[in-house]
């Protein structure tokens, strides 16, 4: 009798040690589910409006955005500095037009648009940024409202807050973007947003 309750203890023990070496599954939050189902959207267009303020400028204007997975294209309009700029191409091998026609390949696109045009778009970024996710390549901070939704997010330097939720194209996105840099704080307002891609 000794012997069975022995090894009955000894199997026992064994259950418990196994059951304590897989800790349980976390479940995920339901911002984090509703990012990566937007994150599998491989292509959308975007329309709005955006401003940008430097210590010495201001501009303002709006803009057109068709993205893909493999190919972006961002039209600004506006006036000079922003107004008839045209960023194109693979996320990691964009070019941009300027009014008077001239091409500039962007090895590093932000440090470039501002050395060109004078304002430092995190355009690498924004495709996340402007949907309410974070990107995913970098470490990020959020602070969420009281119904779960993002306030403000820190990533790479930038500061940025969200207001207006409202639903766009059968998503829960964000009305208004505010964004603080270094030296460049941009307003972002989202006045169109859907999945899939209409002719050029």
């Amino acid at each position: 009798m000794r012997v069975i309750r022995a090894t009955g203890l000894a199997a026992l023990l064994s259950l418990l040690v196994a059951c304590a070496a897989q800790p349980p599954a976390v479940p995920l939050e339901p911002w984090q589910i509703r990012s990566e189902q937007l994150a599998a959207v491989g292509e959308w267009q975007a329309r709005g409006r955006l401003s940008l303020t430097t210590p010495g400028d201001s501009v303002q204007g709006s803009f057109e955005w068709r993205q893909r997975p493999d190919w972006v294209e961002i039209r600004f309009r506006g006036p000079v500095g922003l107004g008839g700029l045209f960023v194109y191409g693979p996320p990691g091998q964009l070019t941009a037009i300027g009014r008077d026609g001239e091409r500039t390949v962007l090895g590093d696109p932000e440090v470039d648009l501002a050395a060109v045009f004078g304002f430092g778009l995190p355009v690498q970024s924004l495709p996340y940024w402007l949907l309410g996710m974070a990107d995913s390549r970098y470490r990020h901070a959020w602070v969420f409202d009281e119904f779960g939704r993002p306030d403000s997010l820190r990533q790479r330097g930038w500061q940025l807050h969200y207001t207006g939720w409202r639903e766009l194209g059968g998503e829960l996105l964000p009305r208004r973007v505010d964004l603080a840099g270094e030296e460049l704080a941009i307003r972002i307002v989202l006045d169109r947003w859907s999945p899939g891609l209409d002719e050029p």
